[in-house]
């Protein structure tokens, strides 16, 4: 053999090596955060059911309608402990009307809680939102109900990442809350899959971003007698130093069966079948000392 090529060969061998392999290796996806007590979030988070059907079933007649829904906020979140924030509302606009026929013009207004300070509490797994200060009114208790389902919908990320280990392009399955029984207002989740599709240096440090599919199904939400049926497909962006999810984008659809009364006050069946969207972003607005 000639030497150089003696010599260049072990290199090229190598180098091929090398290259098969999977760049980086594997990264802890939930580590506990580093977040501490006084922290304070921004939150961007706008919820988007575009064009929902909806039925009300009565005994003897049944009634079909549409549905557009919207609600975007702006929070400032303060950190309180793992389960507990304070919570000001900086901005809140909202629209919901049910229709036949041709969609209206967009009508979206402000918000009944613009301005309030709440408490968001998790208790027995589930997550309440209160008023501070005062009582809510009917119309402002539907929003602090709005505001915990969904911080309940945006925990499922990190319920599927608890001692999540993984390098990128790697996909695996998790289950979480399951129960043979009724567990009222609580998630069961099945057929999970999630994958680490990327992670990349950023200025601020390391992020990952992670997909995830599956469903879920909840009895009595809020305490509504009701049964929901939520299909998901989550890309979220996670920052590994303090495990941040700096950017989340969840869509997918909700199924809602409710046994409620009409405008006559007679039981009726409501079903609600709504494709939805989900977008957040969060960043950090100061550490307080």
């Amino acid at each position: 053999m000639h030497a150089p090529l003696r010599f260049l060969l072990p290199l090229l061998i190598s180098v091929h090596l090398n290259a098969a392999e999977t760049p980086g290796g594997p990264v802890e996806l939930a580590a506990p955060s580093s977040l501490r007590t006084g922290t304070l979030l921004r939150e961007k988070r706008e919820v988007r059911v575009p064009e929902g059907k909806g039925r009300m079933q009565k005994s003897n007649s049944a009634s079909d309608f549409f549905c557009r829904f919207v609600q975007s906020v702006n929070l400032v979140r303060r950190v309180l402990g793992p389960d507990t924030e304070e919570v000001q509302v900086r901005e809140m606009v909202c629209e919901l009307v049910n229709y036949n026929g041709p969609a209206p013009q967009p009508a979206e207004q402000a918000g009944p809680l613009v301005g309030k300070n709440l408490r968001l509490r998790k208790s027995d797994g589930k997550w309440k939102c209160a008023l501070v200060g005062g009582r809510p009114t009917a119309e402002q208790q539907k929003f602090l109900n709005d505001l915990a389902f969904t911080r309940l919908l945006l925990e499922i990320p990190e319920a599927c990442l608890i001692n999540q280990t993984h390098k990128a392009g790697e996909s695996w399955k998790v289950s979480i809350n399951e129960s043979s029984g009724k567990n009222f207002g609580a998630v069961i989740a099945k057929e999970i899959e999630c994958t680490l599709t990327a992670v990349d240096e950023r200025p601020d440090g390391p992020q990952a971003t992670v997909h995830i599919v599956g469903t879920f199904t909840m009895e009595r939400p809020m305490n509504y007698l009701s049964r929901i049926e939520v299909a998901f497909d989550i890309t979220l962006v996670r920052r590994l130093s303090d495990m941040l999810d700096v950017s989340t984008k969840i869509s997918g659809s909700l199924k809602n069966t409710a046994q409620v009364n009409d405008a006559d006050g007679k039981a009726a069946q409501l079903i609600l079948e709504l494709p939805y969207t989900l977008v957040r972003t969060q960043a950090i607005e100061r550490k307080e000392r």
